[in-house]
């Protein structure tokens, strides 16, 4: 009897001390491709501080909720991820911590645009954190990237956070999040799931490039398909690789209390339906480039409790703070309409507010081209926003045909009386600087806009005037990078040296497109 006591007690101890956290020491490039063999639920593979170069970092051993494998330098920014380096997350809650992306040598012909990034992540429940990705390498990639696995599944619940992406000299985005391979425009087809990512506390900064070269953030790829991915708490900082700092190319993703300073482009709402912005802030504090608001495509939007003040605005797009596309319904370049703009402040702005008919010639053209019918934005609802003065001799508004926008007015302050369109309700003209005294109620728990995944703390803010102050690089990216990599994010120009491989990058691409 006592004999079998002992050996149910045995099987008991081995049983709970199996799944146990344990923590593996690794020194160099060839332990940690061999000893990640080794995972198990619990496993800690703790990095000496040192270069790995040339790594191959592929996990397919996951972890669980309580155990996570995690994947960390011992000293987080001591250990340098540099040569032809290669990492695939394909198991579960994995978590890979504190490493520098930099000095990479990959070969340009195994890596292209729209495919896995650099860091490819196939399993769901991982993480990326306290990470940093300067000026890695010559090779057309997305730095990271959510991947559909051979099976046509996508990972779900994955986090990128406090990680810094700066001067990214190649083409595709810094982020890209996908749940299928490619736009599927199909009519009927079947839309693909949510993905649940979270993307926060990350720190952009990265030089212009010719064309629609891959901005900062992509979130799926056609209209049809579910995001609802949460984007907050990042600051985008001289996030200049193309016109879109973010294309938002699904339904249902959230944009939270970003900071968007001098970039040189919009926050997109791209293609998919009901998708939302809070408490973000568009600033400009030079005039040295062109800097953009936001560019809404598609209908059901909530844009609330944002602040825009830009000294300088897009000429090529109208010169604007918020931009609402006209065009038609469901398109490649969708109208936009039945959308709340609701308790938003528009500082000084050198240009409109709002811009209700931006490129109109050209979606004219492709409408007629495609036989679709051209629409101005409508059904826009606008309550308890304040407006600033414009700087320059722009109107408040633009907009030349009020009849065909049906826009609805209520609550909203001005400074001027300089509209740029008949306003005969909904706007009171007060003396600079008097504030509003009742913020507009637009979000209530169970109603119009809650969108499954996302904390109710993000839309209530929703109904309050934007009472945070913008981001410093000293609350975002990693907390052992002290000082942000490169000159691009401070100056708007790349070092020489960088700035000669970016030629080759973009000659090169030039050439092979020829």
């Amino acid at each position: 009897m006592f004999n079998k006591q002992i050996c149910v007690l045995l099987i008991w101890i081995l049983t709970c001390t199996s799944g146990m956290a344990q923590t593996i020491e690794v020194n160099n490039t060839r332990e940690l491709e061999l000893k990640i063999r080794e995972a198990q639920p619990g496993t800690t593979f703790s990095l000496s501080r040192g270069e790995y170069k040339d790594i191959q970092l592929i996990v397919e051993q996951s972890g669980t909720e309580e155990n996570p494998v995690v994947i960390k330098a011992k000293q987080p920014g001591q250990v340098v991820f540099c040569g032809d380096v290669k990492v695939e997350l394909k198991g579960d809650h994995i978590t890979l911590s504190g490493i520098y992306f930099r000095d990479g040598a990959r070969d340009a012909k195994e890596w292209r645009s729209h495919g896995p990034g650099l860091v490819a992540i196939y399993g769901s429940y991982n993480r990326v954190t306290q990470c940093a990705f300067h000026c890695f390498d010559t090779a057309n990639s997305a730095y990271v990237t959510t991947s559909v696995r051979e099976d046509g599944t996508f990972p779900t619940h994955c986090r990128i956070d406090h990680c810094s992406f700066t001067e990214k000299i190649t083409f595709d985005q810094v982020i890209n999040l996908n749940n299928t391979a490619k736009a599927d425009k199909t009519p009927g087809a079947k839309a693909a799931g949510p993905m649940y990512h979270r993307i926060d506390h990350c720190f952009f900064a990265n030089p212009k490039k010719p064309g629609n070269a891959g901005g900062g953030i992509r979130i799926g790829y056609w209209r049809k398909d579910d995001g609802r991915c949460l984007v907050d708490s990042n600051l985008f900082m001289r996030q200049d690789s193309e016109p879109e700092i973010i294309t938002s190319k699904s339904r249902e993703n959230v944009y939270y209390a970003n900071t968007f300073l001098n970039c040189r482009g919009t926050l997109n709402f791209r293609h998919g339906d009901k998708q939302v912005a809070i408490n973000n802030f568009f600033i400009g504090d030079d005039t040295k480039y062109e800097y953009g608001g936001m560019f809404v495509w598609g209908s059901e939007h909530l844009i609330a409790a944002n602040y825009f003040e830009l000294p300088t605005t897009i000429k090529s797009r109208g010169n604007a703070a918020l931009y609402l596309n006209p065009g038609a319904r469901a398109s490649e370049h969708a109208l936009a309409f039945n959308i709340s703009i609701c308790n938003n402040t528009f500082g000084p702005v050198n240009g409109h507010a709002i811009h209700f008919q931006p490129l109109t010639d050209r979606r004219m053209e492709t409408c007629s081209a495609k036989q679709l019918k051209f629409e101005y934005p409508s059904d826009i609802r606008l309550y308890s926003n304040a407006f600033a003065k414009t700087t320059g001799e722009y109107t408040l508004f633009k907009n030349d045909d009020l009849e065909k926008n049906a826009l609805q007015w209520s609550g909203n302050i001005s400074t001027t009386k300089n509209f740029g369109m008949s306003v005969k309700d909904g706007i009171m003209v007060c003396k600079k600087g008097k504030v509003h005294k009742q913020p507009y109620v637009v979000y209530e728990k169970g109603g119009t806009f809650d969108i499954p995944g996302i904390p109710e703390y993000v839309f209530m803010k929703a109904n309050s005037f934007i009472d945070n102050k913008p981001l410093t690089f000293e609350e975002v990216g990693p907390h052992w990078l002290t000082e942000i990599p490169g000159t691009y994010a401070q100056t708007g120009k790349l070092s020489k040296d960088v700035q000669q491989r970016f030629k080759e990058v973009i000659s090169k691409r030039t050439n092979k497109k020829r």
